[in-house]
């Protein structure tokens, strides 16, 4: 194997799975989770969430209705585009993921997967939808789930450190002096999961065997499996191209909030730098659906009120820029995927 972070079998567990078997059992019973207590309080939580936003920002629905009725909506349709683009660079860093630990998968096949998976986030918490990823490509291609899941793990990782580093570089940008308790808190939150990331990266990839080592064999099989699929699929050689795809990943989900944004006027924009400002508020409301609510429920839309607040938007305005832009982040992946779901092969 080549540089980065794999291993041979010799020296760390990352390689040991080429010789491990290929095939476990493992299953995704969407029904079950979808119909249980956790769920229902999920639901809860986030609406109890979104309750209180309101009562927060003292939403008179006059005043949304006043500023939806001045949607530009060919500016709006472009940031529904915007968003789009997001899969299909999603579903190619992942196809290169995949094809680093030896799974030869199509990029469209891909691509709809991740989309069912969205849809799976959106109405079960816990991030079901990662697990479901694995399931899918496990039941039409037969590979590992461990190993599958692990390649999303390794996705999961760019995107979070992706996150923080926007974060903090977009922040000391276009913040300046505006920077509120909220958002610095934000800030630091953000550089402290930078470096525990690291860490905890390291611990797993070179003590991860040790440590599974005194557990049962199945138990350090499936962990052979699982850190094969994480560490190798970022391979030093991929890192380029995995790095690109993120960047154009989140660039579609910022000019998804950008376009929005324009397309409500948002006065504060212009004045704060347009692009940066979207880039810095998608990655702190992205950080907020780490809640254990269905798709961040209530949670991203409180965290627009307080960002937003940073740059001078009211409350009023804030709850309308994240009802349009959940209405295309959040509800269409509802609207969308429950079809798709339900009637294409890679759904249910």
């Amino acid at each position: 194997m080549d540089g980065g972070f794999a291993r041979s079998p010799a020296s760390g567990v990352t390689g040991v799975t080429a010789e491990a078997p290929e095939t476990d059992d493992r299953t995704v019973d969407l029904k079950a989770r979808f119909f249980n207590l956790r769920t229902g309080l999920s639901f809860l939580l986030g609406i109890a969430i979104l309750a209180a936003v309101f009562r927060y920002a003292d939403i008179h629905p006059s005043e949304v209705l006043a500023q939806l009725g001045q949607v530009d909506v060919r500016l709006y349709l472009l940031a529904a585009a915007c968003y789009v683009l997001t899969f299909p660079f999603r579903g190619l860093r992942w196809q290169m993921l995949l094809a680093n630990v030896g799974v030869r998968a199509p990029f469209v096949a891909l691509t709809e997967v991740i989309f069912i998976s969205w849809f799976v986030n959106s109405v079960l918490p816990g991030k079901i939808g990662d697990l479901y990823r694995g399931y899918a490509l496990k039941r039409e291609y037969g590979h590992s789930f461990s190993r599958l899941v692990g390649t999303v793990v390794a996705e999961r990782v760019m995107d979070l450190l992706a996150l923080i580093l926007l974060l903090g570089v977009t922040g000391s940008l276009v913040l300046r002096s505006r920077v509120s308790p909220v958002v610095d808190g934000l800030l630091q939150i953000g550089w402290l999961g930078f470096a525990l990331l690291i860490v905890g990266m390291m611990l797993a990839y070179f003590f991860g065997e040790r440590v599974v080592a005194f557990f049962p064999e199945r138990v350090r099989e499936v962990y052979a499996r699982f850190a094969h699929g994480t560490f190798t699929s970022l391979r030093a050689r991929s890192w380029p191209g995995l790095a690109t795809l993120t960047v154009l990943a989140w660039s579609a989900e910022a000019a998804r909030l950008y376009f929005v944004m324009q397309a409500l006027q948002v006065p504060a924009l212009q004045a704060n730098a347009g692009p940066l400002a979207a880039l810095f508020t998608v990655a702190a409301v992205s950080l907020s659906l780490i809640i254990p609510t269905p798709g961040g429920l209530g949670g991203v839309e409180a965290a627009f009120v307080l960002v937003l607040a940073v740059f001078g938007v009211d409350k009023s305005l804030a709850i309308t820029v994240a009802f349009l832009d959940r209405l295309i982040s959040y509800y269409s992946l509802i609207v969308f995927g429950f079809p798709a779901f339900l009637l294409t092969k890679r759904g249910r």
